[in-house]
């Protein structure tokens, strides 16, 4: 079994993964593309060789940034004036490799823009000596690859975790023109994707519960497949999605009490940090209970949150009058507040 220490330190940052060459160029200047590359950047992807599963939920992935709370606060800020700072926070080994922790740093110099190329220096802090990024102005994103960076890796043989090296590509999306952000203005005015984060920031209310069959948990003259209105136990369930890249979570739901004679409330609680990929929301689990990850399909025209999986529910059986437990499909909406 594994065991994962991942420290929540991570909202520092540092910039020890990627090595690159230095391009020097006769041509340094900045170009035509200076304004729309100035502003501040996330760490929004990091593909690694092959998928991990650091936070050890029985899903693996090659992004590390899905995989490692480490990752997920790591930003770059190109200022007018022709210099940067980067933060990045990265997954080590630690306790010779039975635990993981964040290594972190933090680097500043100046940079070079041709066309689409960025080049840093780093005159300051620690990590290479120079990264060259291929900038996006349409998706605002700069990506770099590194043929020798170093990641973490579970070695199944050891039941260790070991430090390799390969082929990274680190891909940083831009959230806010703000140069002097400094990576904390996700509710910023001028966050470039303000209504994408909009879209997400609120609370949401469980309002389905569906289920494969029709149900009668009440025991009145309404069937319904959908579980939050067969039993008060579903209602108070609820998604609260923070500015700050935190969310809250509370759920409750219907258990089979002693002897199957009736039904128990069984109410659970976590925290953590999420993000967003298109419509993919991933919860991040800091504290609290149930898995490390969930993650919920965003429907912006409906603006609700929903998830399809397999688990238990409770079901009635009206000729023996015993509740009884079913395992199967069942399809989770929350709506966002209005």
């Amino acid at each position: 079994m594994k065991k994962v220490q991942l420290s929540i330190i991570a909202m520092a940052g540092c910039l020890a993964l990627f090595s690159c060459d230095s391009n020097d160029d006769d041509n340094n200047g900045n170009g035509n593309l200076a304004d729309d590359l100035t502003g501040t950047y996330e760490l929004s992807r990091l593909n690694a060789p092959s998928a991990q599963d650091y936070d050890n939920d029985g899903d693996s992935n090659a992004d590390l940034v899905l995989e490692g709370s480490c990752y997920n606060a790591s930003w770059i800020t190109f200022r007018q004036d022709g210099t940067y700072e980067e933060h990045l926070s990265t997954t080590t080994t630690a306790d010779g490799g039975v635990t993981l922790d964040c290594d972190m740093a933090v680097s500043s110099g100046t940079y070079v823009q041709n066309g689409n190329t960025v080049t840093t220096t780093r005159t300051s802090g620690e990590g290479s000596a120079s990264t060259t990024f291929t900038f996006n102005a349409e998706s605002h994103t700069l990506v770099a690859t590194n043929n020798n960076g170093n990641y973490t890796a579970w070695n199944e043989a050891t039941s260790l975790f070991v430090n390799l090296t390969g082929n990274l590509q680190m891909t940083f999306t831009k959230y806010t023109e703000d140069e002097d952000d400094n990576g904390n203005g996700q509710e910023d005015e001028d966050n470039v994707n303000s209504t994408a984060f909009a879209e997400v920031v609120g609370n949401f209310d469980l309002t389905s519960f569906l289920v494969a069959n029709v149900q009668n948990l009440d025991n009145d003259a309404d069937n319904s497949a959908n579980l939050v209105t067969e039993s008060n136990c579903y209602g108070s369930s609820n998604i609260t999605i923070n500015g700050d890249g935190t969310y809250s979570r509370e759920w409750s739901e219907s258990l089979v009490g002693s002897l199957g004679t009736s039904l128990s409330c069984d109410t659970h609680t976590q925290a953590g940090i999420w993000t967003r990929q298109g419509d993919r929301i991933i919860l991040r689990r800091v504290s609290g209970d149930a898995s490390v990850n969930n993650e919920f399909m965003l429907d912006t025209e409906n603006n609700t949150l929903s998830q399809s999986n397999n688990q238990q529910y409770p079901t009635y059986n009206s000729a023996t009058s015993v509740y009884a437990m079913l395992t199967g499909a069942v399809n989770i909406v929350y709506s966002k507040d209005n």
